[in-house]
């Protein structure tokens, strides 16, 4: 009988483990897909503005992504309409399902800045399922419950001066 209850018990520790497992793994898998949508979104506004390159110091701008940016086909200039649009695929305008856009990361946000001429730090932010360590860059610094929580991905974008 003893040795019946003891077999339960390294069965149930067993289960527990594994149990907690399944559950980590489903949490990384969550960091993984919300990480590849940012780096998505990324490549889009990179593409965006090398297409424009003429007018990249317009697409300079903080917290990209937060409000919602309305009718995309109003903006009078090529830059205007690329963040209008981005700002909506932030906002997870690529999936909706009734009202509720599902199609980013969860209280993402885009930053781009100008740190030297012609050169462009493109980030985007968002609050993760766990906490792990605050990232260095700024994008999105203090606008999460917790800075451990707050996720980024970088690239910088070198726009080249043509001679004519």
């Amino acid at each position: 009988m003893m040795e019946v209850l003891i077999a339960m018990l390294i069965i149930a520790f067993g289960v527990l483990g594994f149990v907690g497992l399944q559950a980590q793994t489903a949490l990384s898998q969550v960091e993984g897909y919300q990480r590849s949508q940012a780096l998505l979104l990324i490549n889009d506004i990179s593409a965006r503005m090398s297409l424009n390159r003429v007018s990249a110091a317009a697409y300079v701008g903080n917290n990209i992504g937060t409000t919602d940016p309305g009718d995309c086909t109003t903006p009078t200039t090529r830059a205007g309409k690329d963040l209008c649009e981005w700002s909506l695929l932030i906002q997870g305008a690529a999936e909706v399902r009734g009202t509720a856009k599902l199609g980013a990361m969860t209280g993402a946000r885009g930053c781009i800045t100008s740190p030297a001429a012609n050169q462009y730090l493109i980030s985007i932010a968002w609050q993760g399922v766990q906490a792990t360590g605050a990232p260095a860059n700024t994008c999105g610094q203090g606008a999460y419950s917790n800075e451990n929580m707050r996720r980024t991905v970088t690239t910088v974008v070198q726009i080249a001066t043509l001679a004519s």
